[in-house]
């Protein structure tokens, strides 16, 4: 129930409540007090869960993968900079223990119940109703979809997210086909209509990932999507969407990111092998979000620990691939696109984001199909 609960409230924890900007774009809104119950339950339900997998572990009644180790190794160095340095440890310290903790618990409660999905992808089409009523009025004036979330960016990484659950689903038959279509439908439209960069591009390598094996079916989906983008523009402004998807290569500039950065080459040609310490985005840019982890990573730690830190996360992914265990290579393959979005975001040190949260989810997921007993359905 836990995991279910956790898994329902997380995209609230980023709920829209900007009373300004709420005013500036005639968005509807939940209420302030949403986003803050939504994210005093998450806490509590981290907790109870850590404890909860703690006593498992002690019962011996719980298995870690190889795969989730390495993503521990890799907050783990993290925090052993951190805590020489003697800045924002805890962060890096909470970091590694819920990598460690939640995956393998998330993963023990599908294992239970893998019919848990179905309760997934029903909140999932409870999200996007709420969405839709909420503001889908902002596709029809041209402006960007946020339904519920913070912004436009936060509700992008959440389709990604929600594509591979009900693929997943569908996958295990645990939904019918044309439930499946509709919500695939939905779920692509919204992160179109998102004009989150991120969320398009995540969301046509997952679907590459699923299809890998059936390119008759990709490329009929991408031609209906095509085709249906093509129709929409005779009836609603795609111009400022379609105008942020043909500009990509001076997305950096033009958002601002590259401003960001410049300020801080200097100081990472000036210690680039060692690095600044943990705080040195904040203090020589003067921003919380450095907008691309690994330039926060080089900047902070320096080329050595960043080469060691990302080389583990990717031979994470690499341990999915060598294991035995047949995994669904849109697990994997979420991953991997999470490593790109970082990009252009922090999502890998963001403690309480709602993209660190949808990453347990996804190596819980990992956790349960290279764990699970051989007599478990191998679906």
């Amino acid at each position: 129930m836990a995991v279910l609960l956790l898994f329902i409230i997380t995209p609230f924890v980023m709920s829209f409540h900007d009373m300004d900007v709420k005013e500036l774009l005639g968005a509807r809104v939940l209420p302030a007090a949403v986003g803050s119950g939504a994210s005093m339950v998450r806490w509590g339900l981290f907790g109870i869960l850590l404890l909860y997998s703690l006593y498992m572990l002690q019962q011996k009644k719980l298995s870690i993968s190889q795969p989730v180790s390495l993503l521990v190794i890799f907050y783990f160095l993290q925090f052993l900079y951190a805590l020489v340095d003697g800045v924002d440890y805890l962060r890096f310290l909470a970091l590694t223990g819920f990598c460690l903790l939640l995956p393998p618990i998330i993963g023990k409660v599908f294992q239970q119940n893998n019919n848990i999905l179905k309760y997934f992808v029903n909140a999932i089409l409870l999200f996007l109703i709420i969405s839709v009523v909420l503001n889908g009025h902002l596709i029809l004036a041209g402006q960007r979809f946020f339904g519920f979330m913070s912004n436009s960016n936060a509700y992008g990484i959440a389709t990604i997210f929600w594509l591979v659950i009900i693929m997943l689903a569908n996958r295990n038959k645990l939904i019918h086909r044309y439930y499946f279509n509709v919500l695939l439908l939905l779920i692509l439209a919204t992160a179109f209509f998102s004009g989150s960069r991120n969320a398009v591009v995540g969301c046509v390598l997952i679907l590459g990932f699923n299809y890998i094996a059936e390119i008759g079916k990709f490329a009929k989906l991408a031609v209906f999507s095509i085709i249906s983008a093509i129709i929409l523009s005779y009836f609603i402004d795609l111009s400022f969407l379609l105008s942020r998807f043909s500009d990509i290569a001076d997305a950096a500039s033009s958002s601002g990111r590259q401003d960001i950065w410049d300020s801080a080459a200097f100081m990472i040609d000036k210690n680039l092998w060692w690095g600044n310490g943990m705080d040195a985005h904040l203090l020589i840019t003067g921003y919380g979000n450095m907008h691309n982890c690994y330039i926060r990573f080089v900047l902070n730690m320096g080329l050595f620990f960043t080469i060691l830190v990302v080389l583990t996360y990717f031979l994470s992914i690499l341990s999915v691939f060598l294991s035995k265990r047949a995994v669904p290579l849109i697990l994997p393959g979420y991953l991997l696109v999470y490593a790109v979005m970082n990009v252009g975001e922090d999502f890998f040190v963001g403690l309480g984001s709602v993209a660190f949260i949808y990453m347990l989810f996804i190596l819980g997921f990992i956790n349960y199909y290279i764990t699970r007993p051989p007599s478990v359905n191998q679906s």
